[in-house]
């Protein structure tokens, strides 16, 4: 049922952290990846790993908010492949950890180019592919900031809160033909980027990081964080034939913090 094999993705953020996680499990599963980030030499070493396993690696650097890279990108990706399944949204960015009136309009720009116009991009770079093949799966890394309020991150909650509203509403569009969209939201996955943020809270606030740590696992129903593969398992399931008659959901991953 989570078997990809022979199945072609299109992943935008797939040259690293999250995103070249998802990529290289994908991979795993059995799929071939055109894998799309800005960083063209981080995107080889992603491709590199997806290689060793047997399957198809194409790399095309590209900045998601730009439209005719993003349109050029999903070209190459047909001229190689021949058609592309699958569509993995997974780049992303923050926002400067401050109040909203202080904020800048290039905040809200740099953050929402990213988030959701580079998800709009993706979306009609590829969406059209699949509806004249009336077959297509579409997954978009959301954020459990996009269910709630979050103090001091007002740009980066709004951002996934759009995307939650993009997907749904492509679901529909999609949905007659046979095109399913959906969200997944992670919530503090361990890695190099929770781990800084932990930190930070240790020093700012005088504590043990291992106290910041506890006191976030602390919050989450199973007492843990969330790994990269927690998320991978959960794209490849709304990908597979397991998640066919899913869609227009988003799907949290958060070990139990947001019920």
């Amino acid at each position: 049922m989570s078997s990809l094999s022979g199945q072609v993705v299109f992943a935008t953020g797939a040259t690293k952290g999250l995103g070249a996680d998802i990529a290289i499990a994908l991979a795993r599963a059995g799929a071939d990846l055109a894998i799309v980030g800005r960083d063209g030499a981080a995107g080889e070493a992603v491709a590199a790993s997806i290689r060793e396993l047997g399957r198809g690696a194409l790399v095309l650097p590209a900045d998601v908010a730009d439209a005719a890279a993003l349109q050029d990108a999903a070209t190459r990706t047909l001229e190689h492949f021949g058609r592309i399944d699958r569509l993995g949204c997974a780049a992303g960015v923050g926002s400067p950890r401050q109040p909203v009136w202080a904020s800048s309009v290039d905040d809200y720009r740099a953050c929402f180019d990213i988030n959701v116009l580079g998800v709009m991009l993706a979306l009609r770079s590829v969406m059209p592919h699949m509806i004249a093949r009336r077959e297509g799966r579409v997954v978009i890394i959301g954020g459990t900031y996009g269910h709630k309020g979050v103090a001091d991150a007002a740009l980066y909650a709004a951002s996934k809160w759009a995307v939650r509203g993009l997907a749904k509403s492509a679901a529909l569009e999609a949905g007659p033909h046979n095109v399913t969209v959906n969200v997944v939201a992670p919530g503090g996955v361990a890695g190099p980027r929770l781990t800084r943020l932990f930190e930070a809270s240790a020093q700012r606030e005088g504590i043990p990081y291992e106290a910041v740590l506890q006191r976030f696992t602390s919050r989450t129903a199973l007492g843990r964080l969330v790994d990269s593969d927690d998320i991978a398992r959960a794209v490849i399931h709304l990908f597979s034939e397991g998640g066919r008659l899913i869609t227009g959901q988003d799907l949290v991953v958060d070990a139990g913090m947001l019920i």
